[in-house]
């Protein structure tokens, strides 16, 4: 399987999930099992496409932009 090495950031995943930029924000720090961000720049976290497309198809009952995992701490 051909890995994806392109990076995203929340703007990105903000399209992918069909959410806000705010939104995949609150996303991307509360769903524990969010992908980690693969590096932390000066204009934000960025991730891997891919592992945030895994997330996604991972968790096909959720509706996007409605908070239904667990959150951290």
């Amino acid at each position: 399987m051909r890995r994806d090495h392109r990076h995203v950031g929340l703007a990105e995943i903000a399209v992918v999930l069909g959410v806000s930029k705010a939104r995949a924000h609150r996303i991307s720090r509360d769903h524990q099992d969010f992908p980690p961000p693969i590096d932390a720049l000066r204009m934000g976290n960025v991730w891997h496409l891919d592992d945030v497309q895994a997330w996604v198809e991972a968790h096909p009952d959720r509706t996007p932009g409605r908070h239904t995992g667990t959150t951290k701490g």
